[in-house]
Order: C-alpha cells, then sequence, then structure tokens
C-alpha cells in the first residue's frame, strides 16, 4: 500500500537521521537534499525548523520519549527513532501545527519507511505526548532545557556564572529568521542589492553593524537562487566573522596570508576590502575545502587570491615566507560554540577531550602565524567560540612565549563600529585589542578576535 507522506517532513527525517545516526553536518546536508528536492519555499522553511529545532532541543526531547516508551530509546530502529523526535519536536515546540498532524503524520512515515507495527509504536507514543497530562522537563535541568549536555552546560556556567550560561543556551534555541549577507562592494553597492532583492519579493534591511552587511528574509527560498548571489554580488556571512576584516584593515598591494582559510569567506572579504589590489595567499591542509575558497573567488570575480596546501601546525613550507607578510589571519579550528544556533550538531559532538586536544594546536598555529609577519605587520587572530581557553587565554599564552617579546596587543576601537562599542565590555576590552562577541548579547554569532603588531626593526 503507497501511503502519501508529508514531502517536508519526509525530506527533514531523512537529513535528521543522516546527522544524528551518520554524524553528516546539519547545515550541508541540508542544503545538498532540500535543494535537490522540488520543496516549495515554504517546504523548505517547515523543513528546516524541523531540523534545526530537533537537533538543538535533542537531550530534552530523548528525555520526554523515555517517558513515553516501554523500552529504551537506543534499541529502535534509527528511522523509527528519528520520526520520534522530530514528532516530539513538533508537539513541544510547532505551534503551529495541529498535535493530530504532528501525530499522523509521523505516523505516515513510520509506515512508508519501515514497517506497520513500528507505525503502531510511534502512533502510541506520540498520542500519549499529544494529552493533557503528557510529561514536562523538571525544572531543575537547566541544562536539559537549554538543549546542552550536562558537560557544555557546565563550561558555559564555569566560564560565564548560571544565569549567563542560562541566556546563552537559550540564545541558541531561538530560530534564525533572517540570514545575513556581506555585499561585494567591490561589485556593487548595498542599495543595490536591496532593489535586486526587492525585484526577486526578498524582504532585506541594513545590518546592525557593518556597512556591507544586509540582514534577508529568505523565508525557504535558498541563496544560491537569488540573482544576486549568481552574479557575485552578496556571500553568506554574520557580521561577527566580517569584524575580523575590519579589525585587519588590510590596505591595497598589501602582501596578505590567510591560515586555514576555506571556505574562504574571511578570504574573499578581505580581497573586497582591499579592492581586490594585493597578494592573497590563501592556505588549508584540505584540498577539497580549498576548492571552495576558489570556487568563492571565482564567483566574486576576485583575482588577487591565490590557493595553496598546507597544514598551519607544521613549519615545513613556511621557509620562504618568514617575515614576509603586511597581514596574517590565523582563524583557527575551534569548539565552535558560537555557532550553536546555526550550526547544532556541535552540541552533539563537541566534547571536554575535544577542547583540550584543540587548544595545543591552535597555539602553535599562532606561533607559525607571527613568523610570517613583517616587522611592523598585524597578526589578527580569531574563533567562533566563546571559549576563554580558547580565546583571550590562549593570545595571553602565545605573548607569555616569546622569548623576545615582538609582538603586542594594540587598540582596534578605531576599526569598530559606533553601534558596537556602546556595550561597556566591548569597549573596555577592544582598548585592550580584542573583542569577544556573545549571541544573546550582540545578536551575531560567538566570536572573538583580536589585533596584534609586530615590533618594528630597531
Amino acid at each position: 500500500m503507497t501511503v502519501d507522506v508529508d514531502e517536508a517532513r519526509l525530506a527533514a527525517v531523512r537529513i535528521l537521521k543522516d546527522v544524528l545516526e551518520q554524524g553528516a553536518y546539519a547545515n550541508l546536508s541540508s542544503i545538498r537534499q532540500l535543494e535537490s528536492r522540488s520543496l516549495t519555499a515554504r517546504d523548505r522553511a517547515f523543513a528546516s525548523a524541523i531540523i534545526y529545532g530537533t537537533i538543538s532541543r535533542l537531550p530534552a526531547l530523548d528525555y520526554l520519549l523515555e517517558r513515553v516508551l516501554d523500552r529504551p530509546l537506543h534499541k529502535l530502529d534509527p528511522a523509527i527513532r528519528t520520526i520520534l523526535r522530530a514528532g516530539a519536536w513538533q508537539l513541544y515546540h510547532a505551534h503551529a501545527v495541529p498535535p493530530s498532524a504532528a501525530v499522523n503524520e509521523s505516523v505516515k512515515l513510520a509506515q512508508h519507511l519501515t514497517n506497520p507495527g513500528a507505525a503502531k509504536l510511534v502512533n502510541a507514543c506520540l498520542r500519549r505526548l499529544a494529552a493533557s497530562d503528557r510529561p514536562e522537563l523538571p525544572a531543575n535541568r537547566p541544562a536539559l532545557a537549554a538543549g546542552l549536555p550536562g558537560e557544555l552546560f557546565g563550561y558555559l556556567k564555569k566560564w560565564y556564572g548560571r544565569e549567563e550560561a542560562i541566556a546563552l543556551a537559550t540564545a541558541a534555541l531561538e530560530n534564525l529568521a533572517t540570514t545575513t549577507v556581506r555585499v561585494n562592494l567591490c561589485r556593487t553597492t548595498g542599495r543595490r542589492v536591496q532593489e535586486s532583492l526587492t525585484r526577486e519579493g526578498v524582504e532585506s534591511e541594513p545590518g546592525l553593524f557593518c556597512p556591507e552587511a544586509l540582514r534577508l528574509d529568505l523565508n525557504g527560498r535558498s541563496i544560491r537562487s537569488l540573482a544576486a548571489f549568481q552574479e557575485g554580488q552578496i556571500t553568506a556571512q554574520d557580521e561577527a566573522a566580517m569584524l575580523v576584516a575590519h579589525i585587519a584593515d588590510p590596505k591595497p598591494g598589501w602582501r596578505v596570508i590567510d591560515l586555514c582559510a576555506a571556505p574562504g569567506g574571511k578570504t574573499t572579504h578581505v580581497a573586497e576590502t582591499m579592492n581586490d589590489q594585493g597578494q592573497i595567499l590563501a592556505l588549508d591542509r584540505s584540498a577539497s575545502r580549498l576548492a571552495l575558497v576558489d570556487e568563492q573567488a571565482a564567483r566574486l570575480g576576485l583575482n588577487a587570491i591565490r590557493t595553496a596546501e598546507a597544514d598551519a601546525t607544521a613549519t615545513d613550507w613556511t621557509h620562504d615566507l618568514i617575515g614576509q607578510a603586511d597581514l596574517v589571519l590565523a582563524d583557527v579550528p575551534c569548539s565552535g560554540l558560537g555557532l550553536l544556533a546555526r550550526k547544532p550538531e556541535i552540541r552533539l559532538t563537541m566534547t571536554h577531550e575535544k577542547i583540550t586536544r584543540l587548544i595545543p594546536l591552535q597555539l602553535q598555529i599562532l606561533l607559525n602565524a607571527a613568523t610570517l609577519v613583517r616587522p611592523g605587520g598585524i597578526l589578527v587572530y580569531s574563533t567562533c567560540t566563546i571559549n576563554p581557553d580558547e580565546n583571550i587565554h590562549q593570545v595571553e599564552q602565545f605573548l607569555a612565549a616569546q622569548k623576545d617579546p615582538s609582538f603586542q596587543l594594540e587598540t582596534i576601537t578605531p576599526y569598530l563600529p559606533d553601534a558596537l562599542l556602546k556595550d561597556p565590555e566591548i569597549m573596555q576590552s577592544a582598548a585592550s585589542g580584542w573583542i569577544q562577541l556573545l549571541p544573546h548579547r550582540h545578536h551575531t554569532d560567538g566570536f572573538f578576535m583580536a589585533r596584534l603588531r609586530r615590533r618594528p626593526s630597531d
């Protein structure tokens, strides 16, 4: 018997199964599968909401499901486990979805993907979660309500205190209704891009901080379908990441080295800031990811960028480049805890052990990056995390490790927008040469950046 299933829910469940059972990345898997399907923009938006909502609240959803199941959740068929999780998210958090629809459509998915017996289990379980006396989360488990493993929530409390940790975690659960893009000022202006977007029925508004930023309401549309994207006028990038090029302040004609450059968002922004005049060497140890840098540069019409394979933790490739760069960017691999809203699978994979392993790698990259900076040149260190040990403590460790103190933090206040400097903590740290952006305070990704200058030659 053929079952008429909802295509948006089917796509969401298949992507969720890839992420939760196979370790795929939600954003990459979603782009690939949702764009390859004949879904309407509204269906894509709904499917994305299910995917990101389910992953973000997985510990809470599993807790609720275990209250109504007669067997351990981990012993269920992976497809059924995924359908139950997606169905539970709809029942508790998709307020526009009638409970009956959440239950019935989940049952149809079970019939379509598995067997009638499993469909009965899904029906019984979700009906209990839809009942008036359904289970609720305990009030004394803030980590559960925040969708975080206890270990990660413990980290947030350690770094920022309990109330701030709850605020941070809650902000990461909010649905990202807007997509931030960077206007390629080498090709166009923000006003022209907005006019183009309006003709395509896409609402937009200026960004919060950066003059080249626009906030778009795509409402389920793919950014790749927009004329402005196809014509190399915009790039998807959060404003926190845009600020890296602002504090780097590269000048036309500079020689720039970008370590760990893929997929190329900051590389191309630096090129645009330099009006595509100069030499930018974009390095990454992954050839396939370097291809993304080349692809972006070609789409944006940028000619200053050259790519090459190199491991930023090694030194065998550095000899001819030592002391040659006006600017070196070290946007290092990190725990990514500033991206919990955008990349919710980080909640599932990041552990104390992984963070501990990252820290010495970051320091090694920073030490290598420093050798490439010419006397008087600039070194910018950045991460997309909110962990002080990977951020300001890492910079302090780097400065302390110098045998001949040749680098020092340099104020970044002149490079930051007034709207951001209204935050007293940002104003204070910016004067010292660094900032830490927090999603619940600044409405950006969580991001750290610091500007260091090498002492000029005597």
